[in-house]
């Protein structure tokens, strides 16, 4: 007897049954199995197995009359029964050729009729077996089945049936709770890890709200962002140096739009959000990045030449007045100008101012519109500190 083939517990047990069939013993050339596909047995299927015309199982057609015949079968309670061809239900005498029966008669083939119950189904196994000892892998075939092999046989065929099938349902059981186990850890493991995303990006609004409440105390300016903007930030898929880059372009970029003094609240829309743009080659640039840079390189530029012009009277000993320092720059700009271009670029100014502490000396300690701006935002700190 030969180990039965890997279990796949998906499939009927009839249809495990009698792949396994296939390994039994070597002079079974023939299977044929019915099982019930209902609890009340209202309907019946059948496959057959056959060694020489199909290795493949395939289906059989069972009638009403035929169904009527497998329920009266499937009450009794023998475990085997060995038959006579005229005694199969799927067989009708009156029908068969002489060469039919002959075929079929008891001289050369003998059939076994195995009664098989598992998940309120019946199973009815038809084993064709030849009439020699070559069921038993014996290569003398002169030798006839005796009433004592057929014994054995019936009681192997049944202990087979019974092990495969119970090998079947315990598989079965096995799979389905390692199944239910594997569900129960992946649906555990996704809530852990459904958790841990809910908390990393709380643990990022908390660092965003941080970053704009440190960028308001240096610029002397509430900064405020909308829900909507701080979720497009936060799930953006992009670094914390992003992040930054991506606040301070937006806070720009709204500087540049309207005019804000020391004190005032600036909403952060999603719609002013400027996020950073990944570059792919060297030589192209995006210019929604370059935009900010752009801007803080022209209030470098405008820091260097009112410095430049408040030396030069500072030198000569004279005014350094708004009017004075303006007809002294290289090109020479009115006061007005100046004040509008301080208004538009004070955000940038007390960043540069924090980040240079060493440069733009003159107009930091003698030129009133630098001071008052420094002044307005010191005051903003105290009243905030306070």
């Amino acid at each position: 007897m030969k180990s039965p083939n890997k279990i796949v517990y998906q499939q009927h047990p009839a249809i495990f049954l009698l792949e396994q069939w296939q390994m039994f013993l070597n002079g079974l050339d023939r299977v044929i199995t019915f099982y019930n596909t209902d609890d009340k047995q209202l309907s019946y299927e059948a496959i057959e197995w056959n060694r020489q015309f199909h290795q493949t199982p395939m289906p059989m057609t069972v009638g009403e009359e035929m169904i009527l015949k497998l329920k009266e079968l499937s009450k009794e309670k023998t475990p085997y029964q060995w038959l006579r061809p005229d005694h199969l239900p799927f067989v009708q005498q009156t029908q068969l050729s002489i060469a039919q029966l002959d075929l079929f008669s008891e001289s050369q083939y003998l059939v076994l009729l195995i009664r098989s119950y598992v998940e309120q189904s019946t199973i009815l196994s038809y084993l064709f077996f030849r009439n020699d000892c070559s069921n038993f892998g014996i290569s003398d075939g002169q030798t006839q089945l005796e009433t004592s092999h057929k014994a054995i046989i019936g009681n192997m065929a049944n202990q087979f049936a019974n092990i495969c099938l119970s090998n079947f349902q315990t598989s079965k059981s096995n799979e389905m709770t390692f199944r239910q186990h594997t569900r129960d850890i992946l649906d555990a493991r996704q809530l852990e890890v459904n958790r841990n995303e809910e908390d990393f990006l709380n643990w990022k609004r908390q660092w965003l709200d941080s970053y704009l409440i440190d960028l308001s105390r240096r610029d002397g300016v509430n900064y405020v962002i909308s829900e909507k903007a701080q979720n497009e930030i936060i799930n953006a898929d992009i670094t914390y140096e992003e992040i930054k880059e991506t606040v301070d372009n937006s806070i720009d970029y709204i500087c540049n739009l309207i005019s804000c003094t020391p004190g005032d609240d600036l909403l952060i829309e999603a719609s002013f959000l400027v996020m950073p743009q990944k570059v792919r080659s060297e030589n192209v640039k995006s210019s929604t990045t370059a935009q900010p840079i752009k801007q803080q390189n022209k209030t470098i530029l405008l820091l260097d030449r009112l410095e430049e012009a408040a030396n030069s009277l500072y030198k000569q000993g004279l005014p350094i007045t708004s009017a004075d320092v303006g007809a002294s720059m290289d090109k020479p700009i009115t006061a007005p100008a100046i004040t509008d271009a301080l208004r538009k670029n004070k955000v940038r100014i007390f960043r540069l101012f924090e980040q240079y502490p060493n440069r733009w000396t003159t107009i930091r300690q003698y030129f009133k519109p630098i001071i008052n701006l420094s002044a307005k935002q010191n005051q903003h700190l105290r009243n905030v500190s306070g």
